[in-house]
């Protein structure tokens, strides 16, 4: 990575930032004020910045409205469409006949809501009036000239019969009806002499009576509720014809996608100059450019525009932006890396390495070569057949490597779809009968990834000329380990302990040598006499972390175990029913697809997930240092769409 600068005249910089956008090479950093002597100025790009935002906030707000009313189909790896320049601009000239659309889209919405929130209201108006349905009177009608009418509730906890009866002798010229009932209250009216109404109304309040009001209500209810169906069923048919219009304009979706991406590029544009300064006739920026291209851009920009661009290399330890350049199978496990950290910039991509130990952990954990198989049919499939975003690409390749070791281990350990049959076929070892062994073997591949990831540490100490540092933090530390296990070798399963007692004499020496050689050499940088003396003590307790981190790679043996025998289980539930030769067909069909189907999935997320761990914990623990920003160019960062540039370009 390379810094790159440019200097150059004010009227020339939104030019310039849009060449950058096609270049799609550079990263604009932030430039500080005070590295210029006159006065300067970021470009004030909040307004532009939230105008823009409110835009893109409109199209999509236009799209998602699209999605409901019509959605649309697509593939199980869906990618972008493909622009070239040309194409690009020509929808955009169409620009104002979209903007149109999309408010058409949006005005539809809205107007179905204002519907939707009518339809409401009617609704809940209706349902309010349905107690009332044999109310015999209109409801504008409160009074004769000598009675008066007055609808209202009772609390259903009231006793009728006695209220009846009480009404009776508290007003003699009144009736009370009730119309319906539900579970909270009484639906009743009252006929009463006016002289009488305040004296009947004010007993009744005492009852719990609530006196109902229909405003601007004529009619009566049953002429209401047949008005408010119809008026249901106008708003129905209206929405409708909206929900119509709106599918109507779903022609113009692929030209508001562009103008959604397009929008999202003038973002990015805004953001890029708000990092760069400004004078009055100049601007200045910096940033960061992949080395190899640093030269070619430097001479298009040069011939284009009237500025000055220098390239130069970073300090030696200034961290830069960290860029990926894997091919192959390192390719493929950048999605397991990225999930932890990007490395530093400063230390070596560790991706291939990585991935070569997670597709063999994940293996012998998934550990079924006809499982394998059809994990490697599958991706391999989708990966020819399928035009897929990078980062799916990238992933369905990882699956690919990893079904591909899952055959070989298959092979290796004599599993093909649990078929106990064929586990003498085994071209190595028999997990389930020599358990031991393979524990051994699980436990030796455990040292060996870990030593690799002290190997990677010693490379990012010798890389930064620290070559003392790579000796003693590393070369003894694997020496005095290195001891320790050959002591420990009896103990391990399956190890006659006759045969490697010469080895374990000899690591007997070989770990007090590593002791020693750490207990003189890490306390080398501590400045009084006590560190310097004391300072390797906690080195050689890091010796018990170091074997507990062996043990966690115990895990390859129960998982790898775990997929044989449950796809042997499934086989034998398969075919154990004593019934008829059709029903046990299709019985037996049923059992050993579901089973197999939930064997599959189940035991490949566990090794995924456990050979994740292995990687994250165990080997990037012994040299990864991480926390790397990821290399962003200025370049379209688009939804929908990909820009291809046309030949000329």
């Amino acid at each position: 990575m390379s810094k790159i600068t440019m200097l150059g005249l004010e009227d020339q910089r939104e030019a310039l930032v849009s060449e950058l956008m096609d270049i799609g090479a550079v990263e604009i950093s932030s430039v500080e004020a005070g590295e210029l002597e006159e006065p300067v100025e970021n470009p004030d790009v909040q307004h532009e910045l939230a105008d823009v935002e409110n835009r893109i906030s409109e199209v999509r707000t236009a799209l998602e409205i699209l999605d409901r009313y019509c959605p649309e189909k697509k593939p199980l790896f869906s990618v972008k469409r493909e622009l070239t320049g040309r194409e690009f601009e020509e929808v955009l000239r169409d620009g104002n006949r979209i903007w149109d659309v999309v408010r058409g889209i949006i005005g539809g919405e809205s107007e179905t809501v204002r519907i939707r929130n009518e339809e409401n209201r009617i609704e809940n108006l209706k349902s309010s009036l349905v107690p009332w349905k044999e109310y015999p009177f209109p409801l504008e009608t409160q009074e004769t000239h000598r009675t008066a009418v007055v609808p209202g509730t009772i609390p259903n906890g009231i006793d009728m019969d006695r209220l009846l009866y009480e009404l009776e002798e508290k007003a003699p010229f009144s009736e009370l009806k009730v119309i319906s009932s539900d579970k909270d209250q009484h639906y009743v009216f009252v006929l009463v002499h006016k002289d009488e109404e305040q004296d009947c109304v004010s007993f009744l309040r005492m009852r719990g009576f609530a006196r109902a009001t229909f405003p601007e209500m004529t009619g009566t209810v049953g002429e209401i509720i047949g008005k408010l169906d119809v008026k249901l069923m106008e708003l129905a048919a209206e929405k409708e014809s909206v929900a119509d219009r709106i599918r109507s304009m779903a022609d113009s979706r692929r030209g508001i996608e562009v103008l959604h991406d397009s929008l999202l590029m003038e973002q990015e544009k805004l953001l890029a100059g708000s990092r760069i300064i400004v004078t009055r006739k100049a601007f200045l920026i910096k940033g960061w450019i992949p080395s190899e291209l640093a030269e070619k851009a430097k001479g298009s920009i040069e011939s284009k525009f009237t500025v000055s661009v220098e390239i130069t290399e970073p300090e030696k330890d200034e961290e830069t932006p960290v860029l990926l350049r894997n091919k192959g199978i390192a390719e493929a496990g950048e999605p397991v890396s990225k999930m932890y950290s990007l490395p530093s910039s400063r230390e070596i991509d560790p991706n291939l390495i990585m991935t070569l130990f997670f597709v063999t952990f994940f293996g012998i954990m998934f550990g079924d070569g006809g499982y394998g198989l059809i994990m490697a049919l599958g991706s391999g499939f989708v990966l020819w057949k399928f035009r897929l975003e990078d980062e799916t690409r990238k992933f369905i390749k990882l699956i690919l490597w990893c079904g591909i070791s899952t055959i070989f281990w298959g092979a290796m350990f004599g599993s093909w779809f649990g078929i106990e049959s064929l586990s003498k076929y085994a071209l190595w070892l028999n997990p389930v009968e020599q358990t031991e062994l393979f524990l051994s073997w699980a436990l030796l591949f455990g040292v060996i990834h870990m030593y690799a990831g002290f190997g990677i540490k010693a490379a990012n100490l010798i890389r930064d000329g620290r070559y003392l540092d790579a000796l003693f933090d590393v070369g003894f530390v694997m020496v005095f380990y290195t001891g320790i296990i050959l002591v420990l070798l009896p103990y391990v399963p399956e190890v006659d302990a006759d045969a490697v007692a010469p080895l374990v004499n000899a690591g007997q020496y070989v770990a007090l040598a590593g002791a020693v050689l750490l207990l003189v050499t890490q306390g080398r940088n501590s400045k009084n006499l006590f560190g310097k003396l004391f300072g390797g003590l906690p080195s050689l307790y890091n010796a018990v972390s170091f074997l507990s981190d062996v043990l966690s790679y115990s895990r390859l043996v129960a998982l790898g175990l775990a997929t044989g025998i449950i796809a042997s289980i499934m086989n034998e539930l398969g075919t154990m029913f004593e019934m008829t030769f059709i029903i046990k067909i299709f019985i037996s069909a049923a059992i050993l697809a579901v089973g197999h189907v939930f064997n599959f999935a189940i035991n490949a997320l566990g090794a995924y997930v456990h050979s994740s761990r292995l990687q994250y914990l165990e080997f990037f623990g012994k040299f990864f240092t991480g926390g790397g920003q990821p290399f962003r160019p200025l370049k379209p960062n688009t939804k929908y769409i990909t820009l291809k540039h046309d030949a000329d370009t």
